[in-house]
């Protein structure tokens, strides 16, 4: 069968669940199977529950033999806006100059981290993305003895933007990306990522919506616009119908 036309396995790896969804592919893509696992105490600091859990539903028949795309949860992703440096060339002098302003933020642990940056025009300021090495290297194993090839492992804000980029207007505003536990949002200006930052949340809802304001007047501050952008699972966008900013 041609890579083309394998079927694709979705996964979200997050602290608190592992959720798997598999596509049929051809000229109707057709959902298949949809699974979520709840991790019951499952904590950022620790991915390995998360993981063992993939590992299981896997060495099931029914995700095999498919293409795969891992999104990771952004409590396990770090991020920065990496200014643009003429002084710099090639990509191991930008990845380096990037990790300084990661570990300007997080500290000296983001040497255990992998760095990826996103293009960008000469001149304009970049996005470093960063996952746990650790978390990488286990999980491209875990996947290369169970599934077909790996297309992308992304931080979930990175693939979220990516999705609806073309649909957010040119003169910017914030856009968010919230799921359980987890709020990241970035700040978009006509020439891309002004401003990037991702917090850990609990379940109160309305209180997020009112953090979403706070980013809302921070917004208009410094763009042409001040709207708020949010991609969030469905569960929370029916919590959230009572509730407007």
């Amino acid at each position: 069968m041609s890579p083309l036309w394998r079927d694709e396995i979705g996964v979200l790896l997050a602290p608190g669940k592992v959720v798997l969804t598999r596509m049929k592919r051809g000229l109707r893509p057709t959902c298949e199977r949809h699974r979520t696992i709840v991790i019951e105490d499952g904590i950022f600091t620790d991915f390995g529950p998360a993981l063992a859990v993939l590992a299981r539903e896997l060495n099931e028949g029914e995700w095999q033999n498919a293409n795969a795309r891992v999104l990771v949860s952004d409590q396990w992703a770090r991020y920065s806006i990496v200014p643009w440096s003429d002084d710099l060339h090639g990509s191991q002098e930008r990845a380096a100059h990037a990790r300084v302003f990661l570990e300007r933020t997080y500290g000296a642990s983001a040497e255990d981290w992998t760095v990826t940056l996103s293009d960008a025009e000469p001149g304009q300021a970049q996005v470093a993305a960063a996952l746990p090495t650790s978390l990488l290297t286990q999980l491209e194993s875990l996947l290369a003895g169970r599934v077909g090839p790996t297309i992308s492992i992304q931080p979930q804000l990175i693939a979220s933007f990516n999705v609806w980029r073309r649909r957010l207007p040119v003169e910017g505003g914030w856009f968010v990306c919230i799921d359980d536990g987890s709020f990241a949002a970035a700040q978009i200006g006509p020439d891309g990522w002004l401003r990037v930052q991702s917090v850990r949340i609990g379940n109160d809802w309305p209180a997020e919506l009112r953090r979403l304001v706070k980013f809302s007047r921070l917004a208009a501050q410094g763009s042409a616009t001040h709207r708020v952008y949010v991609d969030a699972p469905m569960a929370l966008r029916v919590g959230a119908s009572a509730h407007a900013i």
